[in-house]
């Protein structure tokens, strides 16, 4: 297979067109036309995984995150995207474009927490929110303990001293949709970076907001495409680079 293959393969059920208009999803690095000898599947590009790439014999990296994101007026050797070019790796990245699809980064993270959910349909939401419901009314401090369970690390929140059924979702940095999901009649509102002063109002405007880590919101996302690329694929290397949480707190 080549490199084109491989975009293929993910615009087929994650449309890059469907990115946002900010973001910087598609081969950020390398040639369409590359044969593909394997493919390491990440969140970050970071030097770990260049080497964990090289070692395994992986010229393909796909990432979430864009391994160049923001505009870029020099291409330097200390850059991760120069290092990958000297190391003849190219690099696909599926950022907002893989949040939002169906079965995308989103749709994991509810299923992995138990949510029966669907895509809030809203312009405001711009595909980023899943709304849905537990089986079970929570506390607040109940679902973060849930959270936790299910995600593996620590979790923040406010507590609205309301019961939790119906909860709206995004993945990653989604404080910027609390006030959506209080406009869709949300007790709860799961992602996984929040700020301080965004959960203070949303305590005071009766809804709990969690922050379950922007990590381990979408590394589940990361293992889910690994597999679905070792069964797209078979007989391809294809490697799932999993490393502890890069964020660390002590107390």
């Amino acid at each position: 297979m080549k490199v084109l293959d491989a975009y293929n393969y993910i615009d087929g059920f994650a449309p890059f067109c469907t990115k946002a208009q900010w973001d910087n999803s598609g081969l950020l690095v390398g040639d369409l036309s590359c044969v593909v000898t394997g493919i390491t599947v990440c969140l970050d590009v970071t030097e770990d995984v260049l080497k964990a790439a090289s070692e395994n014999g992986c010229n393909l990296i796909i990432s979430h995150h864009p391994v160049i994101f923001r505009e870029v007026r020099s291409f330097l050797s200390d850059s991760l995207a120069y290092k990958a070019v000297s190391m003849g790796i190219s690099i696909i990245s599926a950022h907002t474009n893989f949040d939002k699809a169906p079965d995308g980064v989103n749709d994991i993270l509810c299923k992995t927490l138990g949510i029966r959910s669907e895509k809030c349909s809203s312009e405001t939401a711009e595909g980023f929110l899943n709304v849905g419901t537990f089986q079970k009314e929570y506390s607040a401090f109940e679902l973060a303990e849930h959270i936790s369970k299910c995600l593996g690390g620590a979790v923040k929140y406010c507590d609205s001293k309301r019961p939790v059924t119906r909860v709206a979702v995004c993945s990653g940095s989604g404080d910027d949709f609390i006030a959506e999901a209080l406009s869709l009649g949300c007790d709860g509102y799961i992602t996984g970076e929040a700020s301080y002063h965004k959960m203070l109002d949303a305590k005071e405007q009766g809804i709990s907001v969690f922050a379950a880590g922007h990590f381990e919101t979408e590394i589940g996302a990361v293992k889910e495409l690994t597999e679905r690329l070792r069964n797209s694929f078979s007989g391809l290397k294809v490697y799932a680079f999993i490393p502890e949480s890069p964020v660390s707190a002590v107390k």
